[in-house]
């Protein structure tokens, strides 16, 4: 969805950020993160992690096309 919204094609979608990121930690045990173009995620060994994303105005993009679908206020208050 984020390629869609930055006007981008959307890339060989074989795998997705779930299967790129765990193929990261395979490759490197003992790290912390990982990072793209679109947000960087903090991985804990207890299986939690922490996504940030890097690109505001498309999460606004996002948050405007769900407001349009869903007017009844599914998201917070900002």
């Amino acid at each position: 969805m984020l390629f869609l919204l930055d006007g981008k094609y959307i890339p060989d979608n074989r795998g997705d950020v779930t299967t790129w990121l765990m193929e990261h930690i395979c490759d490197h045990p003992g790290g912390q993160s990982y990072e793209d173009c679109f947000f960087s995620i903090r991985y804990f060994q207890k299986g939690t992690a922490h996504l940030t994303f890097k690109r505001p105005e498309l999460i606004e993009k996002m948050n405007d096309i769900i407001a349009k679908h869903y007017p009844g206020g599914i998201l917070a208050a900002r």
